[in-house]
């Protein structure tokens, strides 16, 4: 039998690698990772922003870095970028390597890399496929918000800016527009959030547009690894404490304040309760300061030991309310950790509402109440604990799924209807 030709594809993922990257960036690392072991007819190519190297994975998996043009990190005025992209409308290096390609899949519509591949694509005939892994407009809008506010106070142009010319939602509003810019210019769109659905059907019809889903590494999330006396013993917990944990990055995208202020709320009722705050950020001294030894501060921290407390904690405090995908929380769940997750962020679908999860309105009180009754409700707590085991081993796909199934079919029928077209037309 005959091999059949393997399909050449470059993603592209306009942020740089590094160990405590995002998830974002760590899926797409993941899935070329299972593009390296896998026996599909793909060469798969991740693009990264950063100091040019190739980092080979196997013989149909490389990822590679390219230089940004224009980096937000040349924009010292800004307070604070979570992570910093390429603000360049066109990346020639780029757009020189990508013509050698079957397809060509962006994950993002924003930046550098997704405005170059729109010009080769359309100039080289090359299908165009995206994917939705960042709420942009809204941390366009929250990180506006605060950029403004630092840089002005209270002052009369600060208001103006906030109050009467809304500038903050002006920005999002750009972004969601450019967003579809972007997406009429795909053959397919492969997103998980039912908005992402409506909006990408509205533009390319819903046969054009199929569901991602995250995937996990069971090897590494288990339950198995529960090691409390441990954890309690490296990040100095008393004993009987309820144990909360927050992963990500620690800033205002991430709504840590909200979690922040819930748990003085708690701890002044007497609440023994705990906060490991993992992640790096601009919030992890205010952790520090406003809830004392009630909390431990990390800072970013390893695989390995993440799957050691996912399954250790009570439970997984995910109070962003801006999440299209979240990687702690089917990390968590593989490892039997109970999530309570804002309803607004729309993970909780992502996860088909399994009552593992708890969702929680908006707003101080309500994450109060919500994780005061998880704290003192021991028979709820084991139930979700339970009840998360079960989902993590019958529900969640591997990498290597995600990347069969959810990716690579579309990448081919993408390359087949471009052939399919072209033969019809000559």
């Amino acid at each position: 039998m005959i091999n059949p030709k393997p399909l050449h594809v470059a993603a592209l993922v306009d942020l740089p690698r590094s160990a405590s990257a995002g998830g974002h960036v760590k899926c797409w690392e993941r899935l070329a990772a299972a593009a390296a072991n896998s026996s599909l007819p793909l060469n798969l190519t991740v693009y990264f922003s950063g100091p040019e190297q190739t980092e080979i994975l196997g013989p149909h998996a490389r990822l590679r870095q390219l230089p940004p043009v224009f980096s937000t990190s040349k924009l010292k005025f800004l307070p604070y970028v979570p992570d910093h992209t390429d603000l360049a409308p066109y990346h020639w290096r780029l757009a020189r390597e990508l013509s050698a390609f079957d397809a060509i899949h962006t994950t993002d519509g924003f930046f550098a890399f997704a405005r170059t591949a729109e010009h080769v694509s359309r100039r080289f005939n090359i299908p165009l496929v995206t994917s939705f892994h960042t709420d942009t407009p809204s941390y366009t809008r929250i990180f506006t918000r605060q950029t403004i506010e630092r840089l002005f106070g209270t002052n009369w142009l600060g208001q103006k800016l906030l109050h009467d010319w809304r500038w903050p939602e002006r920005q999002a509003n750009r972004m969601e527009e450019r967003l579809k810019q972007h997406v009429r210019c795909c053959q397919y769109a492969i997103v998980t959030r039912a908005e992402d659905h409506a909006l990408a059907e509205n533009i390319l019809g819903q046969q054009n547009v199929q569901h991602l889903r995250l995937g996990v590494d069971r090897a590494l999330f288990d339950p198995g690894r529960r090691d409390r006396s441990g954890i309690e013993h490296d990040y100095n917990i008393p004993t009987n404490s309820i144990v909360l944990l927050f992963v990500g990055r620690l800033d205002v995208g991430k709504n840590i304040y909200t979690l922040i202020e819930v748990m003085e709320k708690l701890i002044a009722e007497g609440l023994s309760v705990h906060l490991i705050a993992a992640g790096l950020g601009p919030a992890a001294d205010d952790v520090k300061k406003r809830l004392g030894t009630h909390s431990s501060v990390p800072g970013f921290v390893q695989p390995s030991e993440l799957a050691r407390l996912y399954a250790s904690v009570d439970g997984l405090a995910l109070t962003s309310e801006v999440e299209i995908r979240s990687m702690a929380g089917v990390e968590a769940l593989t490892s039997g950790c109970p999530v309570l997750v804002s309803e607004k962020s729309g993970v909780a679908q992502l996860f088909g509402y399994t009552p593992a999860m708890r969702t929680v309105t908006s707003g101080v009180e309500p994450w109060a109440n919500a994780l005061r009754d998880f704290a003192i409700n021991t028979e709820q707590r084991m139930q979700m604990r339970d009840i998360a085991s079960e989902y993590g081993r019958t529900k969640l796909a591997s990498w290597h799924d995600v990347l069969a199934e959810d990716l690579f079919a579309v990448w081919q029928k993408a390359v087949a209807n471009k052939t399919s077209q072209t033969s019809t037309a000559a």
